[in-house]
């Protein structure tokens, strides 16, 4: 059995103990003597050891030891591994720490042997330090840490973006074939309007050779009224078709704008006329000032207008008012409004007046029209880089707008 520590736990002569010296003395004979051992026994030499306390203590140590280093390891092994793993520099603390603890049970160990306490103590210090760094930096990682997805959340995610890739591909599928569709009708479209001038055309010119000779004939004054219908049914239908025309030059990228300056009060008052004599339900006001200058497309600044019109005519009780105000801007624009007392819009469908081919549900089987009049009117500003809108009044109404 070993023996009970002898003289050399004992009192040291005090006067050369490095205790009466300074602090800074102390550390300098700390780390000179850093491997010096003969100022204590080995730990078999100290205290009443048996043989199985003692090995206890030491193979315990080396087991714990082992383990120490064998987790730095698997750990190093892992983030050589994956690249991708989240906050990889706490591991390399980790790794330090665990380190550092398994060196301080393997100089336990030895000390049984060598009594390195030195050595030992200065290991510990770094432990402590390392130590308290690895609780720092896992302490300000706790907020992203508790933020981290489960396996489950992330399978979860992983159907949901699949299905949302699968949707928008479907999205994109339909998207295309209705671009598709589209594509054929303005061919279609096209082609049959095309077609369709001619003969209109020569229908056109007949009924008014038939009305020229029906007001100079008595005899035929009986069928004047049905020329008249006639001709007022070819009139529509030669706007469908200019509409259509419109509509294929627009989607080819051929509606040509042909601007000059000219009075837009004249041009409103003209076509308020005209609109007038063509409805005769309606009372129109104008309003603005009479001076002001456009430089832009007469016939289709008109043509916007004959449509804001007829949509304010087509969607407003008989007898009710529509007014027609033109402004200049503060940012020197000029700006032309038509306001009704109709029916107004749904604020759903609000958005959707200017698409093409679009008309309200509610209203598309109590009132004529393809939808496309206020499509073209869009693109004829667009044409002229300026804006169009249209705004429910807060009483009852609509009122169509643009800017130029």
């Amino acid at each position: 059995m070993p023996a009970k520590c002898g003289t050399l736990c004992g009192n040291k002569n005090v006067s050369s103990h490095p205790i009466n010296q300074s602090l800074l003395s102390q550390v300098k004979h700390f780390f000179s003597e850093l491997f010096h051992t003969s100022d204590w026994p080995a730990r078999w030499y100290c205290g009443n050891w048996d043989q199985f306390h003692g090995w206890l203590y030491i193979l315990s140590d080396a087991a714990i030891w082992l383990a120490y280093f064998a987790i730095p390891i698997l750990l190093f092994r892992i983030i050589s591994k994956r690249k991708d793993i989240p906050f990889p520099k706490i591991l390399w603390l980790f790794i330090a720490f665990i380190l550092l603890c398994g060196s301080t049970h393997l100089l336990d160990a030895i000390i049984f042997w060598w009594p390195a306490y030195r050595l030992s103590a200065l290991i510990r210090f770094m432990t402590a330090i390392v130590s308290l760094f690895t609780v720092y930096a896992l302490y300000r990682l706790l907020p992203m840490i508790y933020h981290l997805r489960t396996l489950d959340q992330l399978e979860a995610e992983i159907i949901e973006r699949k299905k949302a890739e699968e949707e928008l591909r479907l999205q994109q599928v339909s998207i295309k074939a209705t671009e598709e569709l589209m594509a054929k009708k303005d061919e279609f479209m096209s082609i049959a309007s095309h077609e369709l001038k001619t003969p209109i055309t020569t229908v056109k010119a007949s009924l008014q050779v038939l009305e020229k000779m029906v007001s100079q004939n008595d005899d035929l004054k009986g069928i004047a009224p049905f020329v008249q219908r006639s001709s007022k049914q070819v009139n529509k239908l030669t706007n469908l078709i200019d509409e259509l025309l419109d509509v294929t030059r627009i989607q080819a990228g051929r509606l040509e704008l042909k601007r000059s300056e000219f009075n837009l009060m004249e041009l409103v008052t003209e076509c308020v006329e005209q609109c007038r004599l063509a409805d005769g339900k309606h009372s129109i006001g104008i309003r603005g000032d009479e001076s002001l200058l456009l430089f832009a497309d007469h016939d289709r600044i008109e043509q916007v207008l004959s449509n804001f019109l007829t949509n304010a005519f087509k969607y407003s009780p008989e007898g009710s008012a529509v007014e027609v105000h033109i402004e200049r801007l503060d940012d020197s624009r000029v700006s032309l409004s038509v306001t009704d007392e109709g029916i107004g819009i749904p604020e759903a469908n609000i958005g959707h007046v200017f698409d093409r081919f679009f008309r309200v549900e509610k209203t598309s089987q109590n009132y004529s029209g393809m939808g496309l009049g206020l499509y073209i009117s869009s693109q004829i500003i667009q044409g002229h880089h300026g804006e169009i809108g249209v705004r429910n009044n807060p009483l009852k109404g609509v009122t169509f707008w643009f800017a130029i």
